[in-house]
């Protein structure tokens, strides 16, 4: 089989000249087209990771309605405490990395970057670990069904099998990103196996195709150096807040909907694990996004970076009309993929509308996040979110 050998990073070069700020519909084109050519592979590599959890939301949903319940609360749990723990920790990264691999003369600066990830995301894991073990505990105490809460903490401690490499895979995936280059047991070890399995095929495509050179081996006292951990930590844990502060909402959303019974609950999965597919698109985006800014930023081209920021901002509009027409386009029959139950099959499509209209203000947001995160102010980004979500939510609410 032929292997891909287009550079995922694209060359400096394309971006205009930055003497001076120009943005037209010729700027865009050159701007959407590299955006586009670095998005797909990230939106198809997160449509495949995203699939094993949605066969088992699919799979789940036909057992029983509480079953597709527990999926649900445990899936939240595991992506707000797991997931966007991970992928704030590793949003480090997307700063450090981008700019080093454009701006710094060490090329091994990213695989020094990439080790203080790693220690820093196993440290995470240890808290993270213990609230995965007594997770049917807590749904109880936030008085949910005992028999859900039961299937949720079961399928919740399957899930620690892949937790540590799910925090491995995430900062990998940014280490090459910026080089440019079933059952109820069986769902969840289903996905745990998945989360071991892409960094190890991960670490041999760095080992055998691409990305090796910035690697330079494993150094002890890079890796544990305590200011440039420090640094790693400065630039994650508001990433963290980032992310989490939206997952976050979510989880009380699928809490709340737990309190009203099993069919709501069951309606919100289907519901969020359609948006959740859909935000591919728009993630991928995201991650152009932070690369070709990140890399504009350390070869000293701050309007270059300006430049992919408002194409990037264009074409999450484009994507976000395409998803809203979508969910509109498949209401009437969508709630069937994921159960047999009549009342839930009519949540989901009176709930579909609303969800087309929040794929407006999805794919701006996180777009918006990927520019923040390319230019190292993830701080910024804490603060909007935390604001947003924490405080105007619940007055709205």
């Amino acid at each position: 089989m032929e292997i891909e050998q287009e550079p995922l990073i694209i060359d400096q070069t394309d971006t205009q000249a930055d003497d001076e700020w120009q943005f037209n519909l010729k700027t865009f084109g050159v701007e959407a087209k590299s955006i586009f050519n670095l998005a797909w592979p990230v939106t198809f590599t997160n449509l495949l990771n995203f699939s094993i959890t949605s066969a088992s939301v699919f799979s789940l949903g036909h057992v029983g309605t509480e079953y597709l319940a527990a999926c649900s609360l445990a899936l939240m749990l595991c992506n707000v405490s797991g997931m966007g723990v991970a992928q704030g920790l590793a949003s480090a990264l997307d700063t450090l990395c981008t700019q080093a691999y454009t701006g710094s003369s060490d090329k091994h600066a990213l695989g020094k970057h990439l080790q203080r990830g790693l220690v820093v995301c196993f440290l995470a894991c240890i808290p993270i670990a213990c609230l995965w073990t007594f997770s049917e505990q807590l749904m109880l105490l936030l008085g949910q069904d005992p028999q859900v809460s039961a299937i949720s903490g079961m399928f919740t401690r399957w899930m620690l099998i892949g937790l540590y490499p799910l925090f491995v895979n995430e900062c990998l995936r940014r280490y090459l990103q910026a080089q440019v280059a079933i059952g109820p047991h069986g769902a969840p070890l289903a996905t745990s196996l998945v989360n071991i399995f892409i960094p190890l095929v991960t670490i041999l495509y760095i080992q055998f195709i691409e990305g090796k050179e910035c690697w330079g081996g494993f150094d002890f006292k890079e890796a544990f150096d305590g200011r440039q951990l420090w640094e790693f930590t400065k630039l994650g844990v508001p990433g963290v807040a980032m992310i989490c502060s939206e997952w976050l909402a979510f989880e009380a959303c699928a809490i709340a909907a737990g309190l009203l019974g099993n069919a709501p609950l069951a309606a919100q999965s289907a519901v969020l694990n359609t948006c959740a597919l859909l935000y591919m698109i728009p993630l991928g985006l995201a991650v152009a996004t932070t690369t070709r800014i990140g890399n504009c930023l350390g070869s000293s081209l701050p309007n270059g970076a300006k430049r992919v920021a408002w194409s990037a901002l264009i074409c999450s509009l484009i994507s976000a009309s395409v998803n809203a027409t979508f969910l509109l386009s498949v209401r009437s029959f969508w709630g069937t993929l994921f159960s047999s139950d009549e009342q839930v099959i009519g949540l989901v499509k009176d709930i579909f509308p609303l969800a087309a209209l929040y794929q407006i203000a999805e794919s701006t947001g996180v777009t918006a996040g990927a520019g923040i995160r390319g230019c190292g102010l993830q701080r910024y980004g804490a603060m909007f979110n935390l604001t947003g979500y924490s405080i105007i939510n619940k007055v709205i609410i």
